[in-house]
C-alpha cells in the first residue's frame, strides 16, 4: 500500500509526442499509446503492456521516452536468476520494468500502464516461504 501510495503521487509528465527529438521512429506512436491508457486507467484493472523490445527503437527513441516519462519516486529490484527493474515513472500508474539476464544484459523492456506491476508482487509461495522463516525465527529466539 505505501508503495502504490508514493507512485500514485507523482505530479504527471506531459506526454506530448511534438517534444520527443528529431531522428524518432515510433516514440510518438508509444508515447500516444501510454497517453491513453494512462487516461483511461482505473485501479484494478488488467495491466496494459508495451513491450519496447519487440519495437524497433532507434537510440532517440530510447532517449526522448526516457525523458518524458523522467523517473518518478519509487525503484523496485527484484532479484533471482537474473535482476528485474522495475520503476515508477513521473506519469502517474506507468512503470518502467525491465528484466535482466545474470551477464546484465537487458532481455525484456517494458512500459506497464497499471497500479502496481505483477513483478513487483509477491508470489503466494514467497509470503509462506516468508512466514515460515519467520516461525523459525520466532522459535530460536525463544529458545535462547
Amino acid at each position: 500500500a505505501v508503495v502504490k501510495q508514493a507512485a500514485a503521487g507523482v505530479g504527471g509528465a506531459r506526454l506530448d509526442p511534438s517534444r520527443l527529438p528529431a531522428g524518432v521512429m515510433n516514440a510518438p506512436s508509444v508515447v500516444n499509446e501510454i497517453r491513453h491508457q494512462a487516461g483511461t486507467y482505473r485501479p484494478g484493472q488488467q495491466a496494459h503492456v508495451v513491450n519496447l523490445s519487440l519495437l524497433p527503437f532507434a537510440p532517440a527513441d530510447a532517449e526522448g521516452l526516457d525523458a518524458m516519462l523522467g523517473e518518478g519516486p519509487v525503484a523496485i529490484l527484484s532479484r533471482g536468476f537474473g535482476n528485474c527493474r522495475i520503476n515508477a515513472t513521473q506519469v502517474r500508474g506507468v512503470w518502467r520494468v525491465r528484466y535482466f539476464n545474470t551477464m546484465n544484459t537487458l532481455i525484456l523492456d517494458t512500459i506497464e500502464v497499471v497500479d502496481m506491476p505483477e513483478a513487483a508482487r509477491a508470489a503466494a509461495d514467497d509470503y509462506e516461504d516468508s512466514m515460515e522463516r519467520l516461525r523459525d525465527l520466532l522459535r530460536w529466539l525463544r529458545e535462547g
